[in-house]
Formats: structure tokens, C-alpha cells, sequence
């Protein structure tokens, strides 16, 4: 069985050769020596195969074919063969029996949604004469010169608002698929606006997530300055003398704005969040691609410029947190006594 020779035998570690007695697994494939599989009596991947386990050679054109497959046509990562998403821009890798892609005259001329990537007019994907091409793509959805809405697919090489959608996956780093439906709906329909639950839960927190500093520090003080009437109305009220003499009357009524001003902020964060780091991600990618040539350069830059950064979210809450321990220690301790006994403590 010349397909398993030079790859080895489970049990005793052993290369086969040509002229070795195999025998196979029938319910995952893994090649074993005869004597070995006597001896064992039974497939050493036997826990594996209710969840689907097939044996993967090490050697010989279907081991070439696999490796290939799991190298990244978008940014180039080389991931575990059998993978079948790039571990680093989350692009779907193409799979080892697909034919390779064709190069011919309509790859430059054909429809840009339908087709190899390139540049080109738009025929939708279910128009008579429309080709469904080769190899990963995203799927999104756009509208089509009668005002229908169709089905296109996107490759690394198509541009969405002017930029390759690989330099986007490689810049964006976590959920690049969503981000990347989004930005070509906003190219296409011109309508930025998207409803975002991690802005609306998280407000500050996301755009620094985002690596959007100047956006999340904003809205970071913004957020505490709303906040910061409630915080001294529970002071007035619990801890009346803390402020001595002066007058609190307009705590009451600023607590109130201030609260529809933090849910108002939420609001736009939500509505508005993902447009704005649309723009802060072109901006960012144009830089790059400017410094730096096509190739492995240029994804390694982008991947550094981009991507997310967690610490800087933690540590926003982080302060928050904080900022609110101190004042509700101002509350006094019968506040703090009230807040421990309401929490069973």
C-alpha cells in the first residue's frame, strides 16, 4: 500500500514501507501494522471516532495536498492541515480536494461578486450567466441594479470602500467576517448606521477594545461625568454631612439628566460604533499600505496596527470600579453596612 508508506504506525512508532502488511481502520482510516493491530485489538483512536475522527497522512500527495490547503490565501498564515478557518484572519481555508483555481481572461473582466477576485462590474450570484467561483469567500449581501437584494461573495483581493478585504481581515484580527459584512453593507447602501450589542453593553470599553483611543477615552470621561451626579446624590442622601453646608437642591435634577444622558450615550455608541471604527480602520490600513509593500510586511503591519488589545478594556473597568468603591465609602457606612446586608453579607 504504497499511499501509507513512510507514514507511521500508531503502536510501535514504526515508518512503513512498501513492503509491510497494513491494515486499516474502517471506521477512521489510521493505517496500522498487521501484527500491531493483533496486538492492541482495536483502533488506538477508538474514544475519537464518535466525534468524527479521521485519520490525516503524514507523507505522500494527500499530506502535500492538505498542507497546501490549510496556507491561508489571505494573509498567508500556514495553519494545522485539516483546519478549516485561518487561525489568524478567520477566512475559510479551501479544502484539499477543491480544483485549483483558473486563471483565464474573465478573472479580470468578469463580474466582481460573482467570480475570482478582481475589479469589475456586478452581476448577482442567481443572474443567468453568473458563475459561483472557486476557493474562500465571504458571503454578504448588497442590493442589485433593479433594487433587489442579492447574495454576493467577496474575495481576499475584491476591495470593500476602496480597500482589499484580506488587508481589512488582517488589520481587524477577531471577528473579521462580521466586520466585514458590515463594512460592505455600509459601502453599498451608503447607510451607516448598524446596532451593535457589545457598544451598547460595554459603551467605553469596546472602543478602547477596538484600539479607537482618542473615541474611547472621550467617551470614557464623558460616561463618568454623566455618571458623577448620581454618584453624589447617593452621597447627599446617605451621608448628609459630608458636604456641610452647601446647597444640593439640583442634585436631584442632575442625577436625572445625567442618567438619561449615560443611557443616550449608550444609544449612539450602539448605533454608531462600528461606522466610526470603519473610518478608524481605513484610516489606520491607508497608513500601512502606504509605508509598507504588498506581501508578508504589510500583513504583519497591519496585524500590529490593528487586532485588539483586552488590558485596555480591563483596565477602563478597571478604574471604573475603583471609582466607585471610593465614592460609595464617602456614602458612609450606613450605606455600606445597606448595600453588604442587601447582598447577604
Amino acid at each position: 500500500m504504497a499511499r501509507y508508506t513512510g507514514n507511521h504506525c500508531p503502536v510501535c512508532e514504526q515508518a512503513f514501507t512498501d513492503d509491510d502488511d497494513i491494515v486499516v481502520c474502517p471506521d477512521c482510516g489510521t493505517p496500522y501494522h498487521r501484527a500491531c493491530w493483533q496486538k492492541v485489538g482495536a483502533c488506538m483512536h477508538q474514544s475519537e471516532h464518535a466525534a468524527g475522527f479521521e485519520w490525516k497522512p503524514e507523507f505522500g500527495p494527500e499530506a502535500e495536498a492538505a498542507a497546501h490547503a490549510a496556507i491561508c490565501p489571505n494573509c498567508g498564515t500556514h495553519n494545522e492541515p485539516g483546519t478549516t478557518q485561518c487561525s489568524h484572519c478567520g477566512v475559510p481555508l479551501p479544502r484539499p480536494e477543491d480544483p485549483p483555481r483558473q486563471e483565464t481572461a474573465d478573472n479580470t473582466t468578469g463580474p466582481i461578486y460573482a467570480r475570482t477576485p478582481g475589479a469589475g462590474a456586478y452581476t448577482p450570484n442567481n443572474a443567468p450567466g453568473s458563475r459561483q467561483a472557486a476557493g474562500p469567500r465571504m458571503d454578504a449581501y448588497g442590493t442589485g441594479a433593479d433594487g433587489s437584494i442579492y447574495r454576493r461573495e467577496v474575495g481576499p483581493e475584491d476591495p470593500i470602500d476602496g480597500i482589499k478585504a484580506k488587508h481589512w481581515a488582517a488589520f481587524l484580527g477577531r471577528s473579521p467576517m462580521y466586520y466585514l459584512m458590515q463594512f460592505f453593507r455600509m459601502s453599498e447602501t451608503k447607510l451607516r448606521v448598524t446596532f451593535s450589542f457589545a457598544a451598547f453593553f460595554f459603551g467605553p470599553a469596546y472602543l478602547l477594545y477596538r484600539k479607537m483611543w482618542k473615541e474611547g477615552i472621550l467617551t470614557a470621561i464623558l460616561s463618568m461625568v454623566f455618571y458623577l451626579p448620581g454618584l453624589l446624590a447617593t452621597i447627599a442622601y446617605y451621608n448628609p454631612d459630608f458636604f456641610g453646608g452647601m446647597p444640593l437642591g439640583w442634585l436631584s435634577v442632575a442625577s436625572t439628566i445625567g442618567e438619561i444622558a449615560s443611557w443616550a450615550l449608550r444609544v449612539v455608541l450602539a448605533l454608531f460604533a462600528v461606522s466610526w471604527y470603519e473610518k478608524h480602520a481605513k484610516n489606520r490600513i491607508e497608513d500601512v499600505c502606504a509605508r509598507c509593500p504588498e506581501g508578508p510586511e504589510r500583513t504583519e503591519a497591519l496585524a500590529r496596527s490593528g487586532g485588539t488589545n483586552i488590558l485596555a478594556a480591563i483596565l477602563y473597568f478597571g478604574i471604573v470600579g475603583l471609582v466607585e468603591v471610593a465614592f460609595l465609602y464617602m456614602a458612609g457606612p450606613t450605606f455600606v453596612n445597606l448595600l453588604m446586608s442587601d447582598m447577604g453579607w
